[in-house]
């Protein structure tokens, strides 16, 4: 039985996909925007609220052992101005494509075992949807 793709990311306007190992964690989150507006009334003192938009950001742990390799691949994609990511939406409860920006890749090496070879231990990522 083939393994399930829980991500997968492509430079933004490419069609070819690139699927990440499966995470060790992929933790959702969904942010919700505010209208600067929004506040307290000073005259009745209630609060309102002008929600603008709900963005997700994911927190992607990939697990230990990826090669340089690997790693350059995702990183290349991940460093664009923005990349487009197949991901669970946990407010549909359905896979979508949304664009996502990501700002700091920073995976440790594990171990280096030539100048051409090297493996990475476990490392993170967030993606930020634009």
């Amino acid at each position: 039985m083939a393994s399930l793709v829980v991500f997968k990311i492509k430079k933004a306007g490419s069609s070819s996909w690139l699927n990440l190992p499966t995470p060790i964690t992929m933790k959702p989150a969904l942010n919700a925007l505010d209208n600067s507006k929004s506040g307290r009334d000073n005259n009745k003192g209630n609060m309102f609220r002008d929600k603008i938009a709900e963005k997700l950001k994911y927190s992607v742990e990939m697990p230990d052992g990826l090669t340089n390799k690997e790693v350059a691949a995702i990183s290349q994609i991940l460093m664009e101005t923005q990349f487009t990511a197949f991901v669970p939406d946990i407010k549909s409860g359905t896979f979508k494509e949304k664009s996502f920006y990501c700002s700091t890749v920073e995976p440790e090496i594990e171990r280096i075992y030539s100048s051409t070879y090297w493996t990475y231990k476990s490392w993170s990522f967030s993606a930020v949807e634009m």
